[in-house]
């Protein structure tokens, strides 16, 4: 098992409908690739985590890495995992509201995860919502 964080900037802020849009293919595409994780948007910044076989989620990554829908694309950490942590969700997702940070967003989303990784998903919100 394998997984990948990364976070980018949206290009220009992104209408519910294409947002929509954008979850539609990634659940379709996940599920099909065996890939599950999260998504989290505050029309500054996507946060996301994928998991499931490495090659599958390098695909992935490689794929949304072209989108011109968004840049400044960084690899946040990669790498082998125990198990997975959002087995239930091909794209559990979260749309952030104006004024509201990323990290309570981020903790709704990793209750059930292990310690580490919530602390570490955390951080990296954290992170962001220092920066903004």
């Amino acid at each position: 098992m394998y997984r990948l964080v990364y976070m980018s900037t949206p290009r220009h802020p992104l209408p519910r409908e294409e947002l929509n849009a954008i979850l539609a293919a990634a659940t379709k595409n996940n599920n099909r690739n065996g890939i599950t994780g999260i998504l989290i948007q505050d029309q500054k910044r996507f946060l996301q985590y994928l998991e499931g076989d490495e090659a599958r989620v390098e695909e992935t990554f490689a794929r949304i890495s072209m989108d011109k829908r968004h840049h400044a694309i960084f690899r946040l950490k990669s790498g082998a995992i125990i198990r997975r942590q959002f087995p239930g969700w091909s794209m559990a997702s979260k749309t952030v509201d104006h004024g509201s940070g990323l990290t309570s967003a981020v903790g709704e989303l990793v209750k059930g995860c292990d310690r580490d990784l919530a602390e570490e998903l955390l951080s990296f919100a954290a992170a962001r919502d220092r920066a903004t």
